[in-house]
């Protein structure tokens, strides 16, 4: 120990060196020990506040509401956590009558306490707020939906359409072909839990005035959310000179008869998708005499044309296996045959595409 003490500087250095490692190393790792130890607690005692506010929920759900104090910063976690959870499964009629607890325990404050801390507390008090249904909520939300985090921001869209439907679609429905981050599924059940026709209203009238990109994606969404008016739009769009991209959306939502004429319109497109989504139209809702004007596409020169032609004629009014395999004795194209042939073995497989 002497010889490391006073032995040559070189070797005084290192020794101290790796005595200042170590107790450093034993310092980080007792701080991340008692990190963890401070996140179980924590875990352990929210799940006691969630479990105990769940069953206070029901109680109140059951109409024998029990006392109940003002949330401090302890509770409100477990309580927020509970209250959204128990909310998802509630018709809209339940979820009310849960707001006179929500008032009695005090979960604006509590919630707001939580609109500047992690983005994850920050969604889960959003979406809390959200269920209150209170008016006077709604200016303060509405600032969230322009929130960098597509989480956050999605949840003050869900909680606006809750409070006020009308208002939140008018503000929601603008900003969705912007918020390219915006997560599609989400998009979608946020419109189509809308029930006042706003979504829909706003759907159309932002989708006239959209550019290539944005009218695909909102027709197909309006599609979703109100399929006759869609169908309305849709016809207005093939109608119109618009973009082959749009005009391909659109022949995928076509399912009525009497829009046959429009999609027989687009088997001669010069853009080979619009001619496949066309042919499968016709497959979808023609008739026997279109037999002869998709026949022509099973020589197409790409492949994907041909194939939705040859299931579109296994499908028409009036075909069927027997009639497509004629058609394959007469066709000269060998690839027109190739392809028949491959239709045929998906069906006798029992595959659908």
């Amino acid at each position: 120990m002497d010889s490391l003490l006073h032995g040559s500087p070189v070797v005084v250095i290192a020794f101290w060196v790796a005595v200042l490692t170590i107790t450093m190393s034993c310092l980080l790792l007792a701080g991340v020990v008692l990190l963890r130890m401070r996140a179980l607690r924590r875990e352990r005692r929210d799940f006691r506040e969630r479990e105990h506010w769940t069953q206070v929920l029901k109680q109140e759900l059951a109409g024998a509401p029990p006392p109940v104090r003002r949330l401090d910063a302890r509770q409100a976690h477990g309580f927020i956590e509970a209250w959204n959870t128990v909310h998802e499964s509630l018709p809209e009629a339940d979820s009310r009558r849960l707001a006179a607890l929500g008032e009695r325990v005090g979960l604006v404050d509590a919630a707001r306490r939580q609109l500047d801390g992690r983005y994850h507390d920050r969604a889960m008090a959003i979406i809390a707020l959200g269920h209150l249904r209170d008016p006077q909520l709604f200016d303060e939300l509405s600032g969230f939906l322009e929130n960098p985090s597509p989480i956050v921001s999605l949840c003050a869209a869900r909680a606006l359409a809750q409070i006020d439907p009308p208002r939140a679609m008018a503000l929601f429905v603008p900003m969705i072909a912007s918020r390219e981050d915006w997560f599609p599924g989400s998009v979608a059940r946020i419109l189509t839990d809308n029930h006042d026709g706003s979504a829909a209203r706003e759907l159309s009238s932002v989708l006239m005035r959209a550019n290539t990109d944005t009218a695909a994606t909102l027709v197909r969404l309006l599609a979703r959310v109100a399929p006759a008016q869609a169908a309305g739009v849709v016809r207005q769009l093939l109608d119109a000179k618009v973009d082959d991209h749009v005009i391909s959306v659109c022949l995928q939502l076509l399912d009525d008869p009497q829009d046959r004429e429009r999609a027989r319109r687009f088997l001669d497109s010069p853009r080979w998708h619009v001619r496949m989504h066309a042919a499968a139209a016709l497959g979808r809702m023609g008739d026997p005499g279109d037999r002869s004007l998709l026949e022509p596409l099973l020589s197409d020169s790409v492949w994907w044309v041909r194939y939705r032609t040859a299931q579109a004629l296994l499908v028409l009014p009036g075909m069927g296996a027997q009639a497509l395999l004629q058609i394959k004795e007469r066709l000269a194209d060998a690839y027109g045959r190739d392809i028949i042939d491959h239709v045929l073995s998906e069906h006798r497989l029992g595959i659908t595409s």
